[in-house]
């Protein structure tokens, strides 16, 4: 077994032609090349969260589609790439259109953090989309003032100018009737990530502006399906894939499947099946390791369909052929935080966090939460915060999946429900990490509130303590596993030791009692100088009216059972003080007694 030879993986790899000239494993997605092809609409936008294969597909439907750079179809160096493939029993579509159409590729992989830098890198893109028809411009088939217009899309200096906009917005259509006169074969136009310069301008506050040239940069898709006569249309079809809705003026021309489309002709076109991702770990000997990448990697539901990301999925098989061969243990990495920011996912969850707690809470639980979902969210509706928006984001970019719907008239108007929930423990993580985050930075705006907490207890002041620690918790989310749902108090515990996890600077021997409430109190500290002892013991109460009888039982607990006497005994020790703490829902009350 260690000898044994496997395809190699397309690890990093989206170039279809790269993939199959040198062997690399695949799976075949190539009967969608049809399906795409003759669905009825001619502009289609495919929504997924990123690490799905977009890019690969595209590039798929280039490789197919594609005429050389002389016109001809290619034709043999094309059916050696599609050998084997399920395509390639279709003998009369790749008679038809095989080699047959010029493509246009777009990747406006844009970051910037303004307009103008953004603006000149969309021209830079189209620039080099240019070049690599340069020939075109010389065409004896186009007009001189043809000529003249592709030339200055060719021009550096000219294009990145925001006084050439007309020609950066109008570049598509100037560069596929160009192609289209030079060839005599129509155009498809396909665009990865169409909404990526969107995204980043929301991320950085230019939004209407690059909204507005994004809207006019796709005005190709305008009225494109009606010919006029005596000319007919270049472009045969435009395909984009993206993460969000259309956010665009055209976008009631352009029709959009997303993962909570109805139509599910599409659902296993983008991913991996559950089958297919079974295929591949029995193709290289670690299916036995199905259950471990089904619980960090799998739980996506695209309709009846669940599915699996083709990024995490090679990259597990990689690494777990590597780890194998080494003679280590196979685990499943989380590939999902590496590659994405959770600076970009903060505002959100942070929003819900402050104005939804009690279901951030059950999703961190693992349980469904339900909630109506805008379905044909863009990135213009963030600017309106709304739970229901946020929980759409959250699902479009593959943090949330849902596990079924139903209609409920609600003020008159059918709405739908949609039960959701973490997908998976790789996702789940990258919660982990942001909730972390927006309570750090909860606590420390201004002074440290968990020094302030801690302060107002060295210092015997309940009220203050009271106060601080009631501003906290409202917005707390516990990330310890299903804190909420085991004893009441330990999601108190929990929340109460990450507050004073974060003034390590100002307090030391920090204890907690995770094990058992008969051995010592639940925290225990003092300050930096050894001078001062806190303990503290908590209680739930039943309800707001009993928090304060509640507090002195708790106290009284420290005093019965003995909690105390190691600090008592303690030789540097000036002052220890003993607290209550009872909590009702997102209330608390503290009780004191110094004794000593």
């Amino acid at each position: 077994m260690k000898n044994k030879k496997y395809n190699t993986l397309p690890f990093g790899l989206s170039e279809f032609s790269r993939i199959r000239k040198n062997n690399c494993y695949f799976i075949d997605k190539s009967s969608y090349i049809k399906t795409v092809f003759e669905y009825s609409s001619s502009f289609i936008l495919f929504a997924r969260p990123r690490g799905f294969g977009k890019t690969l597909l595209l590039d798929m439907f280039s490789s197919f589609f594609s005429v050389a750079r002389d016109g001809s179809s290619h034709r043999e160096y094309k059916e050696r790439l599609f050998e084997g493939l399920e395509i390639s029993k279709d003998k009369e579509f790749i008679d038809k259109y095989m080699g047959q159409f010029c493509i246009i590729c777009i990747s406006p992989h844009i970051y910037s953090d303004s307009f103008s830098s953004a603006y000149s890198q969309l021209a830079y893109i189209i620039r080099n989309v240019a070049i690599d028809y340069e020939f075109v411009k010389d065409s004896p088939k186009l007009s001189n003032s043809e000529k003249e217009s592709f030339k200055k899309l060719l021009s550096y200096q000219f294009i990145t100018k925001e006084s050439s906009r007309n020609y950066l917005i109008n570049s598509l259509r100037i560069l596929s009737n160009c192609i289209y006169k030079h060839f005599s074969k129509k155009v498809i136009i396909l665009v990865d990530d169409y909404d990526m310069p969107l995204a980043k301008a929301y991320e950085n506050g230019y939004h209407d502006e690059m909204l507005t040239l994004m809207s006019s940069f796709f005005n190709v898709m305008e009225n494109n399906h009606q010919d006029t006569e005596g000319y007919e249309n270049p472009i045969e079809k435009i395909i984009l894939t993206g993460w969000l809705n259309a956010d665009l003026s055209v976008a009631n021309n352009i029709s959009v499947d997303t993962i909570l489309s109805d139509n599910q002709i599409f659902d296993s076109m983008l991913g991996f099946s559950k089958e297919e991702t079974e295929k591949i770990l029995k193709d290289h000997d670690l299916y036995e390791y199905f259950p471990l990448v089904k619980k960090n990697y799998g739980g996506y539901m695209f309709n009846e369909q669940e599915m699996f990301s083709p990024f995490n999925i090679i990259s597990f098989v990689h690494d777990a052929l590597m780890h194998k061969s080494q003679g280590y243990k196979v685990y499943a990495p989380n590939f999902w935080i590496n590659s994405a920011s959770s600076d970009a996912l903060l505002p959100y969850v942070g929003y819900l966090i402050q104005n939804d707690t009690e279901n951030m809470q059950k999703l961190m639980d693992g349980e469904c939460i339900e909630t109506t979902m805008n379905d044909s969210l863009n990135y213009a509706d963030l600017a309106k915060p709304a739970s229901n928006n946020f929980y759409a984001l959250l699902y479009y970019l593959g943090y949330l999946t849902v596990d079924g719907n139903r209609t409920e008239e609600i003020a008159g108007e059918k709405k739908t429900i949609y039960k959701i929930r973490i997908p998976n423990l790789e996702i789940k993580h990258s919660f982990v990490q942001t909730i972390e985050e927006h309570f750090y930075n909860i606590v420390n705006q201004g002074e440290n509130k968990a020094t302030i907490v801690a302060k107002a207890l060295f210092e015997e002041n309940c009220e203050c303590a009271k106060n601080n620690i009631f501003d906290l918790l409202q917005p707390y989310v516990s990330i310890r596993d299903k804190a909420s749902k085991q004893k009441p108090k330990n999601f108190y515990k929990a929340f109460l030791s990450d507050v004073f996890k974060k003034c390590s600077t100002f307090i030391s021997d920090f204890k907690t009692n995770c094990e058992s409430d008969d051995i010592c109190a639940d925290l225990l500290f003092m300050d930096n100088c050894g001078n001062r002892g806190v303990i503290i013991e908590i209680k739930v109460a039943n309800s707001d009216r009993t928090l304060e009888t509640t507090a002195f039982d708790a106290l009284k607990q420290i005093e019965e059972k003995g909690f105390a006497r190691s600090y008592i005994s303690y030789p540097f020790l000036d002052s220890v003080y003993c607290y209550g703490i009872s909590f009702y829902k997102r209330q608390c009350y503290i009780s004191c007694k110094k004794i000593k």
